[in-house]
This record gives structure tokens, sequence and C-alpha cells, in this order.
């Protein structure tokens, strides 16, 4: 039987690296096509003990592939998408782009993945910080979630190496080039641009894309998303509320029945503690009155991005064999 031909769109990047450290933790054996911008043409890339080249993107970059794998900014995914899929390429797509498209499926993995099916060709990965508080809240979701208020603490690289690089910059004393304020010494509310209902525009990914992951566009949800000076992993701070209240300890032990969870009912979830991992942290739990109080972390480069790809990758190659 012939390898699968995977595409990986951005493959020099901090999430396409990434996509290929898990592929190789996983010992899967893809073709790899390995495409970047102009300025990564001709790089070689070491991957299951074969070097692969670096190839620039362009409209011929899609032939021969049977998955393409985008981890590259949304003005990328808007001109080249549709060229894959007019190619009868299956696409996973982690830019917000094609997120909140009525036609195109935003799936976390692990809450509805189930809707997929043999006829979907492009999928979209939701936000890094979205991704790990539906995980977190999906095992919940039976006592009949009313409202979610999120709080974010979300590190530099989710800006991608331009906001490590920031970071490590005003850590010597110079001055930002990326963010507004010296990341170094201060945590700066804003990610993104301010809209005009004065959300910004991360705050309103996690409003929509939470109601449309879990299909519920009655339920109350608000965010404020705040960038912190750490490299890596993201925390949210979440508050929901409840139709009815629940004991402490049977929320504790739904949290614990889930693969993809870890709880920390006993340490508190920290970021370097979810550095590297594909799990969840969840911990701080407490039930006051109808609200659910949790704190959650995730390393948003593998969890939010990453792993969530590779995950949707192997179901939809699944479905395909279940189908062939």
């Amino acid at each position: 039987m012939s390898k699968l031909k995977v595409a990986i769109i951005g493959a020099t990047g901090l999430v396409g690296q990434t996509f290929l450290k898990v592929l190789a933790e996983n010992n899967e054996d893809f073709d790899l096509k390995l495409f970047a911008s102009s300025k990564s043409q001709g790089k070689r890339i070491k991957f299951q003990n074969r070097y692969y080249i670096v190839n620039k993107l362009d409209e011929n970059a899609f032939n021969d592939i049977d998955y393409a794998c985008f981890f590259a900014p949304k003005e990328i995914s808007k001109k080249y998408i549709p060229i894959a899929l007019r190619k009868n390429i299956k696409v996973i797509d982690n830019s917000s782009y094609f997120r909140m498209d009525d036609n195109v499926k935003l799936i976390a993995y692990g809450v509805n993945e189930h809707t997929l099916t043999k006829d979907d060709k492009l999928i979209a990965n939701p936000n890094c910080c979205t991704i790990q508080s539906v995980l977190s809240l999906n095992p919940l979701r039976k006592y009949k979630i009313e409202k979610i208020i999120y709080s974010t603490y979300q590190s530099v690289s989710g800006s991608g190496k331009k906001g490590i690089d920031d970071l490590l910059r005003c850590r010597k004393g110079n001055s930002p080039l990326v963010y507004e304020e010296d990341i170094s010494f201060t945590c700066i509310p804003k990610i993104g641009n301010i809209l005009e209902n004065n959300f910004s525009d991360e705050e309103e990914k996690m409003i929509c894309e939470t109601k449309k992951i879990f299909d519920d566009h009655e339920v109350e949800v608000l965010a404020t998303c705040v960038r912190v000076p750490i490299m890596f992993s993201h925390g949210v701070s979440i508050c929901l509320q409840v139709k009815e209240k629940v004991e402490e300890s049977k929320i504790i032990e739904d949290i614990k029945e889930q693969s993809q969870l870890v709880c920390c009912d006993s340490y508190i979830p920290t970021s370097t503690l979810s550095c590297k991992s594909d799990k969840v942290y969840v911990g701080r739990i407490r039930m006051v009155n109808n609200n659910i109080m949790l704190y959650c972390v995730a390393d948003n480069i593998r969890v939010g991005a990453a792993t969530n790809a590779y995950l949707i990758l192997k179901h939809m190659i699944k479905i395909g064999e279940d189908n062939g």
C-alpha cells in the first residue's frame, strides 16, 4: 500500500515544526511535502531519518497530494486552500479564515470530531485557547451551562516566533517591536484589534468558536484575553453558570474521566507543568452557588494547534479507510 501524501504548509514555523515533532513521536510514515515562504525555500528538514527540502508555496504546489495541513497566516489560507480543494485534496486549516464559515466544520478533537464524515473536505482548527477551554468544559455540559466567562493568560508564543523574540528583546532592555508595551514587565489586556463592540478579535474568536463547537448559540459567552510575559502555554480562568448546583467532588470525577484532561485536585496547574504536553491540566475547581470556577492550562502550540490538527488528520484517514 502506497504511503499517504501529506503537505505541510508553513513547515518552518513554530506550529509547523511542532506538527512534525508530533508526527515523529507517533511514528507516522507519511510521504511529506513541505512548503513555506520563499525565504525558506531550499531549507533541509530531517524527519524520520530522511531529509526533506522545503519548497516555495505557489499555485502548482498541490499536485499529487492526499491531505494538506495549513499552519500559515489566514491570507495564505484564503489564497491557496481553494486551489487545494479544487484538486480534491482534504485540508485541515489552523488559521482563523474559515472557522466561522457555516459550510466548514470547526473541530476540537475530543469534543465534536464525531460530526466529521467522509464528505468533509475542509476542517478548521479552533483558536488555541478555545481548544483547551472546550475540552475542559465538555464533561460539564450535562449540567446545562447557561453562561461562560473566560479570562485568558496567553503566552507570547501565541504570536509565533516574533512574539518570543520580542519578549527576549525586551528582557535585554531593548524596545518592543511587536507588542505595544514592554511585554517583559507587564501584562497586556489586548490581543488583536479592538472591534466596534469593544471586544478584541481574539475575544470574539473565543466567544463565537465556543458556540459553534458546542452547537449552542443560546449560551452566553464572555471573554477577556490577556498577553502575559511567559514563553509557552496558555492559562484560562473559566467561570460557568449552570442550571443547578453540583457537588465539587462530582466535577472532579467528571474531569478525571476524560483522557485528554489531567485533574489537578491536589496541586496547582501551571504553564511549566503543561509545557510540551498533549494534556490539558485543570485545577482550582470551586463551586459557588450555581457557578463552577476552574483554571486550565495547556501547551498552546501542541494542544492548541499541532496535536489537534494531527488528531483530526488521523480521524479523517480512518473515516476514509472505513469507507474505502
